[in-house]
């Protein structure tokens, strides 16, 4: 190839013998490609020296590849891990993620949405938590949009959401099969508030316990200002030294789980000899605790994919999607903390089988 000439997409195509579309999407990372048709195109990508220009592919197509993810707080378990999960749909996709953290600040919700007129990004997949149903006129616009979390809002957009009641339910539903009657909850509260996974998984236990006639003590609804491993171990802390020998720990999520029950070893409580303890949203450290934690998985991976398919659909069909409501089902994960009884070892297996 002759130095002055700058090599062009069609100068790869025709040196790899494969059509311009094939070698537009390996450089999109279009995953149904063979191996052996990637390295054709890679090697006559090398051999003739070709550089991608993103921004004219941009201009050509409309579509910058790249999609905004907003979530509150990064340092959550739960939001780091479907932060990584949904980049990983997207990768898979061809598109890039954009990840940004609102700080749980309302101005900063906002600040996200305004941009979105920059078209910087093809769309936005929003977790809110500070916005209410006032600001629902904050979403105008035709950019695609998926919004993510327990704040309902009218916007015409998809809204994909855990099943923080059902988890909850469910896991009230395994701590009483186990013959547990004296729940703490750590994290929760009785006050009224905006929706939120708090509220939600407070009533969700409230409800349960309330349906199978179990009286609930508020003395054991431990509130925490924050769902992190210091509060959990501050919590499990003054709820036992105040004389409160609860014979079963709920926390509503896993760091609350995991600090509490690093106190409670401290303090010479045996888990789940003493007391049963359960998180959650089914986060990486359960699993490698000691004991290993027993939590709710919300199927964040589900919600992940469900939110990039719906918003590149709707990236290509130019038109934002209506308002649709949608809950990922969540499940229990049994562990050491607390073990499942007979009867659910059994259904498990049930359910095994029919997989």
């Amino acid at each position: 190839m002759p130095s002055h000439h700058v090599p062009t997409l069609r100068d790869v195509a025709r040196q790899a013998g494969v059509s311009v579309s094939t070698v537009s999407n390996y450089l999109r990372d279009y995953p149904y490609m063979s191996e052996k048709t990637r390295d054709r195109i890679a090697n006559a990508i090398n051999y003739l020296g070709y550089v991608r220009n993103e921004q004219a592919s941009s201009l050509r197509s409309g579509k910058t590849h790249n999609i905004t993810l907003c979530v509150p707080d990064l340092r959550q378990p739960y939001f780091g891990r479907i932060a990584e999960q949904i980049m990983a749909a997207a990768r898979y996709r061809g598109y890039s993620v954009i990840v940004k953290s609102s700080t749980y600040s309302r101005r900063e919700e906002l600040e996200v949405l305004s941009q979105m007129s920059s078209h910087a990004s093809d769309g936005l997949i929003f977790n809110p938590v500070a916005m209410t149903e006032a600001d629902v006129r904050a979403f105008a616009g035709d950019y695609p949009l998926v919004i993510l979390g327990e704040r309902i809002f009218t916007a015409p957009a998809p809204h994909i959401e855990i099943d923080n009641t059902g988890g909850a339910r469910a896991m009230v539903r395994h701590l009483l099969a186990s013959g547990r009657r004296k729940i703490a909850v750590l994290g929760g509260s009785l006050e009224k508030q905006a929706t939120s996974s708090r509220s939600l998984r407070t009533q969700g236990f409230l409800d349960e316990m309330h349906a199978q006639g179990v009286s609930v003590d508020p003395s054991l609804i431990i509130p925490c200002s924050s769902w992190t491993l210091s509060e959990g171990w501050w919590a499990a802390k003054e709820l036992f030294e105040s004389g409160a020998r609860p014979d079963a720990i709920f926390a509503l999520n896993d760091p609350l789980a995991i600090g509490a029950m690093s106190e409670l070893k401290v303090m010479g409580v045996s888990i789940p000899d003493d007391v049963h303890v359960v998180g959650f949203d089914n986060s990486d450290d359960s699993e490698y605790f000691n004991p290993t934690l027993t939590t709710v998985d919300p199927h964040s991976q589900e919600i992940a994919t469900r939110a990039v398919d719906s918003l590149i659909s709707q990236v290509y069909s130019g038109v934002r999607a209506p308002h649709r409501h949608e809950v990922v089902e969540s499940s229990l994960v049994f562990r050491e903390s607390s073990p499942a009884t007979d009867a659910e070892m059994t259904d498990q297996n049930a359910t095994a089988g029919k997989a």
